[in-house]
């Protein structure tokens, strides 16, 4: 189990965050296992004393850049949730705004993204991660999508909206790893996926 603690002076505190944000350029550029713990210190603008006092290794550190970048992401689909919840629009164009706020989130980070996914293949505790992160993105849309229960003729909306949120993390998931869906542009991925998903839960109209 990989693990820090907490710096309690700021000093450690900004440190630190400068070893995480070094980390995850080396893990954006694919250059993360040759480099050396002196010089991510470097990049760092740090020293190798202080690294092994915050971190202890390498593995500890791709952790930790792991671990922040599930828990900002958690935040930031809480906060697009919460935003989407006051505009009250209709289900179809919630859903849209929901899936652009979501590739919005993990713009220029792709790179990063990819090295932790593939990371995630081989260390079941990145997997674990991982599933939380998409188990919480997933349950997301299915509080968005139940919120409009009235107008879904789907037998089973339930179970639906749950069987929506794998669909469309596939697809996601597909997106960050290749760039594209097929031959669809880009700037229409999110609302094509929308009808797709409120064609699925036989969406009414209000």
């Amino acid at each position: 189990m990989y693990s820090i603690a907490s710096p309690t002076q700021a000093r450690s505190k900004k440190a630190l965050e400068r070893f995480l944000n070094v980390a995850a350029e080396l893990l954006t550029n694919n250059s993360f296992e040759e480099t050396g713990i002196s010089q991510i210190a470097q990049l760092a603008e740090s020293s190798v004393g202080t690294f092994y006092r915050l971190l202890g290794d390498k593995d500890v550190l791709l952790y930790a850049v792991h671990e922040r970048f599930v828990e900002q992401n958690r935040i930031a689909i809480d906060n697009l949730v919460e935003d989407l919840s006051r505009e009250a629009a209709p289900l179809d164009a919630e859903v849209e705004a929901f899936i652009r706020g979501v590739i919005r989130l993990f713009d220029g980070s792709e790179g990063l993204l990819r090295a932790l996914i593939r990371r995630s293949s081989m260390d079941p505790q990145f997997r674990q991660r991982f599933h939380q992160l998409n188990a919480h993105i997933g349950q997301a849309l299915g509080r968005i999508v139940l919120h409009h229960r009235a107008l879904l003729r789907h037998p089973q909306p339930e179970q639906a909206a749950d069987l929506c949120a794998h669909m469309l993390l596939a697809g996601l998931n597909y997106f960050t790893m290749v760039g594209s869906i097929g031959a669809t542009p880009r700037e229409v991925v999110p609302g094509e996926l929308s009808k797709m998903i409120c064609s699925y839960l036989q969406l009414t109209q209000s």
